[in-house]
């Protein structure tokens, strides 16, 4: 009788001693997935911004040169081309 409380004893400690670890563990990863949650939605957020400035900047971009006069013009021409490719680049990759 004696040994059978002895081993139900150890068993309960042993138990307890399981059952906080991986209480401690869950409660570790559940804070790391809710820093990993925060650090998506900035993200998102700041996608978010910069998909809308880049429109702006293409919109405003275009309205500049609606008449194609930088566009024509070789000394500038090379530099504002590049600039339309990058943001319509841009624009389709948002």
């Amino acid at each position: 009788m004696i040994t059978t409380i002895i081993i139900l004893s150890i068993v309960l400690a042993i138990s307890l001693f399981v059952n906080y670890n991986q209480l401690r563990k869950q409660e570790s990863q559940s804070e790391y997935i809710d820093e990993l949650e925060n650090s998506n939605a900035e993200y998102y957020s700041f996608f978010q911004k910069l998909k809308t400035q880049i429109g702006e900047s293409n919109s405003k971009l275009k309205q500049v040169d609606r008449l194609g006069s930088f566009e024509a013009d070789d000394e500038t021409g090379f530099a504002f081309q590049e600039l339309k490719n990058i943001y319509e680049d841009l624009n389709r990759g948002f």
